[in-house]
């Protein structure tokens, strides 16, 4: 059965939500604050498999909370709930690591399912820690480039034989790259179709998680040869040993 984690310090929303989610099968745990949340998934014998986390907690903030998680490089599934609507807060939320970025009042059917699609996915990869234990190698067919592998089933990836851990959007920005080899993306384009924006602004945030992907997968980061920039246009994926182009201070934009 899987486990749902539910940070919300509003105790008749949670109670609300919770009714809903057990009602369909989830176990849930509460926590009314963001280090009480920290501590239940540091605990090994929680095994959460789900976060719903609410921005606006006392002591801790939520955005706080999931950089927290993602710090101790763990790639638990996020959905982090408010009532702000500005796009700088989305990216906000996106950049400290969430996976959907739901805004109050929300439907809770549409709850339910974004939180049903996430634990299939994050099933279907075999990383679900209260289904089946996390595997060790990337498990073939895996996609190669340089000295990584990438198994898009399976959502492991390794690099030169140590494993990966990347988060759900790192690895849906890899896999767009990855499908998109040797054509150049815009910021614009991949904020609609990796981030789901509607209407993309202006921001620098695309730029964070591919230096994040060269950090991972590059020999030497500040010279990339998979994860280009392309000058005023965006970036470009290449699997083998291109020549990048001359360094320049567009090269970690």
């Amino acid at each position: 059965m899987p486990h749902i984690l539910l940070v919300e310090d509003e105790e008749h929303l949670a109670i609300g939500i919770r009714f809903n989610l057990e009602a369909e099968g989830f176990r849930v745990t509460t926590a009314g604050d963001g280090q009480t949340a920290l501590g239940l998934l540091e605990d090994p014998e929680q095994a959460v498999d789900l976060v719903v986390l609410d921005l606006m907690l006392p002591g801790m903030s939520g955005y706080a909370v999931c950089e927290a998680i993602r710090g101790k490089q763990n790639d638990v599934p996020i959905v982090m709930l408010t009532a702000r609507t500005l796009v700088e807060d989305r990216i906000r939320g996106f950049d400290a690591g969430t996976d959907v970025y739901l805004q109050k009042p929300f439907d809770l059917e549409e709850l339910i399912s974004i939180v049903r699609n996430l634990l299939a996915r994050r099933s279907r990869g075999g990383r679900s820690p209260a289904v089946a234990a996390e595997t060790t190698a990337v498990r073939s067919p895996a996609y190669r480039f340089g000295d990584a592998a990438v198994n898009f089933d399976s959502w492991e990836a390794r690099f030169k034989d140590n494993p990966v851990r990347l988060t759900n959007l790192e690895m849906k920005l890899l896999r767009y790259l990855v499908e998109h080899e040797g054509t150049v993306v815009s910021r614009e384009e991949l904020l609609t179709r990796v981030w789901g924006m509607a209407r993309p602004p202006a921001t620098r945030t695309i730029d964070t998680f591919i230096l994040n992907l060269r950090k991972y997968f590059e020999e030497d980061p500040s010279h990339p040869v998979h994860f280009l920039s392309v000058r005023g246009m965006g970036y470009k994926f290449v699997s083998g040993r291109a020549v990048p182009p001359p360094p320049g201070p567009d090269r970690t934009a």
